[in-house]
């Protein structure tokens, strides 16, 4: 299995500052990032090595929709180039807390080497 976390995480912060999906508060600060792997499994495979699917929910939460959609740009900027597209946008909003939520999906195809 493959583990992107360290890479995207890194990319992310580049961008505002990055969570789990899991570990998040009603004390986040916003605007930040959060992230969840939603899938990796190895789809192609031989002897010694395989391409693995990974993909990524990757949401940025706030209360302005256009500086989300500004982050949300910068997002497909830094991760495009460690090889992920953005496959899914969609936005969530809470009335009670006036929070926005810009929720993206991100898949990349990596090679993996079996030993």
């Amino acid at each position: 299995m493959i583990n992107y976390h360290t890479e995207l995480v890194k990319a992310l912060n580049s961008v505002l500052p990055t969570h789990y999906e899991m570990t998040l508060t009603s004390k986040t600060q916003t605007p930040c990032i959060s992230y969840m792997e939603t899938n990796n499994y190895v789809s192609t495979s031989g002897d010694t090595l395989g391409y693995s699917y990974i993909s990524y929910q990757v949401k940025v939460w706030g209360n302005d929709i256009v500086e989300l959609n500004n982050y949300a740009h910068q997002i497909d900027k830094v991760l495009r180039p460690i090889g992920f597209k953005r496959t899914s946008t969609g936005e969530l909003y809470d009335r009670e807390s006036t929070m926005i939520q810009k929720i993206m999906t991100f898949e990349a195809m990596a090679l993996e080497e079996f030993e």
